[in-house]
């Protein structure tokens, strides 16, 4: 007798497997080798497509998320341009403070201002020299953080610059107050005096500087940042600890007898470090210009 319709053995409505999907007539359900009826042995998720995607997709998405939101949050070609050209507006000071004959340094009488960040009063003009970086240094990093406050409101992404700034602030202020202090309080007297070789020629604002870049380096978790901190550092201390007019003079410049000429020999060591800062400020500035270009 033929099958009833709706009959359980009816070929049309028989069931392919655990999963109840009824497989197109010609094909033969397939079964894993531990007995899986019915088991998908499609192309595995992360190469079908779909409205999802698979989970690699997912992951090279977000990777590329994750490089473009640092490279929307990288904004310090700001402090490395504002502290460089506040190093080239300080030149002169230096160039009216140093010694216009080639002499040996002599012990000057004490002066009222700001001993660390003036060095050595070689001349009238230290005093100045003290004062400017006390004012540029806190207005630099104000300025800095200003910035990032703008930047992060454009990019819609934020720049912890907290730290940045109170730990140029702080250093500025303790450069400013341990000297006065040691008059009252001896003690302090080892924490600067010995080490007269960093600050004696004025060029103590550079450390700190160098100081603050290291501390920005994190908070932008940029590598390249890093790299430029670790040459502003060497140009620092050595801007600090070393006349570099020396190799400019093995280069074949020669003061001669004016004493214009010999002031001038003071720039090579302001000049060093506030070249290190532009040029790689300008290069920060061109490569993310020219990320965004091709974003």
């Amino acid at each position: 007798m033929a099958d009833e319709p709706g009959s359980p053995g009816s070929p049309p409505e028989r069931l392919a497997g655990a999963g109840g999907q009824e497989h197109p007539p010609g094909q033969e359900r397939r079964e894993g080798p531990a007995g899986g009826a019915g088991r998908d042995t499609g192309p595995p998720a992360a190469t079908r497509p779909g409205p999802a995607g698979g989970p690699g997709l997912l992951l090279a998405d977000l990777a590329r998320l994750r490089r473009q939101t640092r490279t929307a949050r990288h904004a310090y070609w700001f402090p490395l341009v504002l502290f460089g050209l506040l190093t080239c507006g300080a030149a002169p000071l230096y160039v009216a403070a140093a010694p216009a004959p080639p002499v040996a340094l002599v012990t000057a009488p004490a002066q009222r201002g700001p001993e660390l960040l003036s060095g050595l009063p070689i001349g009238a003009a230290g005093f100045y020299v003290g004062w400017y970086w006390a004012v540029a240094l806190v207005g630099g990093y104000l300025l800095t953080v200003a910035w990032y406050h703008w930047h992060a409101r454009r990019a819609g992404v934020r720049t912890p610059a907290r730290g940045y700034l109170i730990t140029g602030v702080a250093l500025t202020a303790a450069v400013l107050v341990i000297p006065p202090l040691t008059r009252w309080v001896p003690g302090l007297a080892l924490v600067w005096l010995p080490f007269g070789d960093v600050w004696i020629r004025g060029t103590l604002a550079f450390l700190i500087i160098a100081i603050g870049l290291w501390v920005l380096a994190r908070a932008e978790r940029s590598r390249a940042l890093a790299v430029i901190a670790l040459v502003y550092t060497g140009a620092a201390l050595l801007a600090s600890l070393y006349n570099v007019e020396n190799i400019v003079f093995r280069l074949g410049w020669n003061p001669g007898g004016s004493a214009l000429a010999w002031r001038l020999t003071v720039l090579p060591n302001v000049l060093l470090p506030a070249a290190v800062l532009l040029v790689a400020g300008c290069g920060a500035f061109l490569a993310r210009r020219g990320r965004r270009g091709t974003a």
